[in-house]
């Protein structure tokens, strides 16, 4: 991002940048020195996230967006110094005897987190939380179904100036965890890690044929992985992949597609999630190592079908791999910076192997990112790299954390209000208790709910009032919360609002919605997988390994199946509806029509195949 930096006049880089540096220094010492109460962490996590905004809207060139966005910053500022000077006293009136002052503080810090909200994340969510808060004052008014007692301004305000609103779990984990691990992700790029890592998804998967369009899926995963916006990640990883792609002969629609579906995928990819997986465990209480371990089938499902479909179109326009100088070059280079490589087995090894917390295998992992940079001379993080991945990580997290803010607000007036519980009675009511239906208006709610927002904020709403609903039906908690997290990740491709197609349309300079319908179709299995892994708990490592591995087994084929219905074009006149009608039989529980289906695609597979061979004997006869 110094293209943006430098786009800065000097004074306003030199702010920019010191602020920065700023809140990396302050998120290290409250996560690694001298750890602070959660109300004053978050607090400050915002107001110095708001005053970093408040800074870089000083280079617009609209007077008014000048003065505001400086005006939010002070508002922000003044109401973390407020909870720091009085934060037993604040505890115990706001929301029940709160006094002029609480009030006065608590309004400008919700004028300021809703303003920023909608400067850098859009009117969506903006609009949602006014509606809350309306829906806070005036529910009396409403019927009983839906409709509360009411609260006065002055309780409502206070209420969620507190952890039960703003400062609630969402932000919480904005302040730890995502910013932590967009820290990560920016000091990585800064080592030289990111470009190793392309050139590494290029060596395993450059050859292949589609080979460009395999190493966009592979490098966008593994980004998206640690990005908390589906969005944001397509912009920074997709002005390398998407060129590669046309270059290699993809249109600028399946280019574009292709990123949008694999960075998007990347929020449900573990072991990071784009930091969802650790606002899950806030959440549902459940062990971070069960959700990581519960949610690799269903994501290795996903990247297979887009990994597939774009190999399918690569077959069609007899698109082949990558130039073999080109891979000579990479290969060298592998060898040269293998060490890259250190900082994700740290993390992963730190989570999963050592036990380690959150917070310190993300400490340890970026320690390592410092230290593998000084093996080259031209990547080495010194001051200067240090202080641009810190502003790239800030000027990152401020749409993130302003949603999460803003989340809280929502989640604080349904929780005051009882209306969170509500929703999931309605929900069940209105489907009479049907698991199937049920799940239908989850997906829905979910991906309107979720629509312009980044994936962890849009699963912060709809973790708290859509998963209950499916947990009254039975479903186990871990199993609804995916089921969530997943729509709130496809949301970012689904038409009409896909912020993910919307980014790779604007770099691959294609039509919008054409790349809305073209990511839509490849990341469809994200749209059938949840209801899969509902149905079938084998899929999320619950069970025998038996029927683990059988499931396993039988959803491949039908991913791959479907894939090719979708994407191939055959030679066999009736091959892809066969294939599409098998493929979505075998998502049936019922082991006979499984074998049956199985069968069927295995006997079209090897027709198609035949057909192929026939066609390219005759080719080369003539």
């Amino acid at each position: 991002m110094q293209n943006d930096l430098f786009s800065l006049s000097l004074p306003v880089r030199v702010a920019a940048l010191t602020l920065g540096l700023a809140i990396a220094a302050f998120h290290f010492y409250a996560l690694v020195i001298e750890p602070l109460p959660p109300y004053i962490f978050r607090a400050w996590h915002l107001a110095l996230l708001v005053a970093f905004a408040g800074v870089l809207s000083l280079a617009s060139d609209k007077a008014f967006i000048r003065y505001t966005g400086v005006l939010l910053g002070i508002a922000a500022v003044c109401g973390a110094f407020y909870i720091t000077s009085d934060l037993r006293g604040l505890t115990m009136r706001a929301g029940v005897r709160p006094n002029d002052m609480d009030v006065i503080l608590a309004t400008v810090t919700l004028v300021a987190v809703l303003e920023v909200t909608r400067r850098t994340a859009g009117n969506a969510i903006f609009i949602l939380a006014l509606i809350a808060v309306v829906y806070g004052l005036y529910g009396n008014l409403l019927p009983a179904l839906v409709g509360h007692r009411g609260y006065s301004f002055e309780r409502l305000v206070t209420y969620l100036f507190t952890t039960n609103g703003i400062f609630n779990i969402p932000l919480g984990s904005s302040a730890t965890f995502i910013y932590l691990f967009v820290l990560f992700g920016s000091l990585m790029m800064a080592s030289g890690a990111g470009d190793y890592l392309i050139k590494l998804a290029m060596s395993l998967t450059g050859r292949a044929r589609g080979g460009p369009a395999k190493v966009a899926v592979v490098s966008s995963a593994f980004f998206g992985m640690i990005n908390g916006t589906s969005a944001g990640n397509v912009v920074a990883t997709g002005s390398m992949t998407i060129p590669l792609m046309k270059k290699a002969g993809y249109t600028p629609r399946m280019a574009s597609g292709i990123e949008a579906s694999a960075s998007s995928g990347g929020q449900i990819l573990p072991p990071v999630m784009g930091a969802a997986a650790f606002l899950m465990v806030d959440m549902t209480g459940i062990s971070y190592s069960t959700i990581i371990i519960a949610a690799t089938i269903p994501a290795m499902l996903y990247f297979l079908a887009v990994f597939a479909m774009s190999h399918f179109e690569a077959v069609n326009s007899g698109i082949g791999g990558v130039d073999a100088p080109e891979l000579r070059a990479t290969g060298r280079q592998l060898l040269t910076g293998v060490f890259f490589l250190a900082p994700p087995a740290v993390l992963i090894v730190s989570l999963l192997y050592v036990g380690t917390s959150i917070i310190m295998a993300g400490i340890y992992a970026i320690a390592a990112t410092f230290l593998v940079s000084w093996l080259t001379r031209d990547q080495r993080i010194g001051p200067w790299r240090a202080s641009v991945a810190s502003f790239d990580a800030a000027k990152a997290i401020v749409p993130i954390a302003a949603t999460c803010a803003t989340a809280g607000i929502i989640m604080g007036v349904l929780n005051l209000t009882g209306m969170g519980l509500k929703i999931a009675s309605v929900i069940v009511m209105l489907t009479d208790g049907n698991l199937f239906w049920t799940l239908v208006m989850a997906m829905i709610v979910t991906i309107v709910l979720g629509m312009g927002l980044p994936t962890v904020a849009a699963y912060a709403i709809t973790g708290t009032v859509v998963a209950p609903a499916i947990v009254r039906l039975g479903v186990e908690p871990i199993a609804a919360h995916l089921f969530v997290l997943y729509f709130a990740a496809m949301s970012a491709i689904t038409p009409p609002v896909a912020l993910a197609s919307y980014a790779a349309a604007a770099v691959g300079r294609a039509s919008v919605w054409d790349v809305s319908l073209t990511a839509f179709k490849l990341g469809l299995v994200g749209f059938i997988a949840p209801f899969l892994f509902v149905y079938r708990p084998q899929l999320l490592m619950s069970g025998s390994t038996t029927g683990i591995l059988y499931e396993t087994v039988v959803s491949v084929i039908a991913v791959l199946a479907l894939a090719a219905a979708l994407q191939l074009r055959a030679r066999v006149r009736l091959a892809r509806p066969i294939w599409l009608c098998a493929g979505g039989t075998l998502l049936l529980p019922s082991v006979p029509v499984t074998m049956a289906a199985l069968a069927v695609i295995a006997a079209t597979t090897v027709w198609e195949v035949r057909a192929r061979r026939a066609e390219a004997l005759q080719a080369s006869a003539t």
